[in-house]
């Protein structure tokens, strides 16, 4: 068994494709080469880990998210969340408050000005492998491939909680 039979194997992958229809060769080998192309991205991205710039990305996007809020997008468990949100406040990265007119067992999560700042650094390192990624590739073909890919987004339903999703280990 080769490498690539192996890691098809020990994923899973290997008894998709033995039960599906005829199109479970191309399944396998979209599956290789998108795992690829995460192994290729890394799991650092200047100041950040990816499970970190993940949760900095979702907190851009908001002015204040609740940490279960939090937690569910991204598939982390309630200890798994405060660990990671422990790290990005000792950091400087972001700031926990509980809001004064509400509910005060709500905790709520805000980007600091130095997580800002690491995530512009973190998507610039992030772009730029992106970009190396795909030079191989003519305007033409990435074209086809953000259309591709935007018909994937739009198709997957988003999946939550801890069971839909393994995040990635820091």
């Amino acid at each position: 068994m080769n490498a690539d039979s192996a890691s098809l194997h020990s994923s899973g992958l290997h008894r998709a494709a033995d039960t599906d229809d005829s199109s479970a060769p191309e399944i396998v080998a979209i599956a290789h080469a998108l795992d690829h192309c995460y192994a290729l991205l890394g799991r650092q991205f200047g100041p950040l880990s990816r499970p970190q710039r993940r949760m900095l990305r979702l907190l851009s996007m908001e002015t204040a998210v609740r940490v279960r809020d939090l937690g569910e997008q991204l598939g982390l468990t309630t200890a798994g969340t405060t660990r990671m949100l422990d790290r990005l406040e000792a950091l400087g990265y972001i700031v926990r408050a509980r809001a004064a007119h509400s509910d005060q067992r709500q905790v709520y999560v805000t980007l600091s000005h130095a997580g800002e700042q690491a995530m512009r650094e973190a998507d610039a390192v992030f772009l730029e492998r992106v970009r190396i990624m795909l030079s191989g590739l003519s305007a033409t073909e990435r074209v086809a491939l953000v259309y591709l890919l935007q018909k994937l987004n739009e198709q997957v339903p988003v999946q939550t909680g801890p069971a839909a999703h393994v995040p990635d280990p820091e």
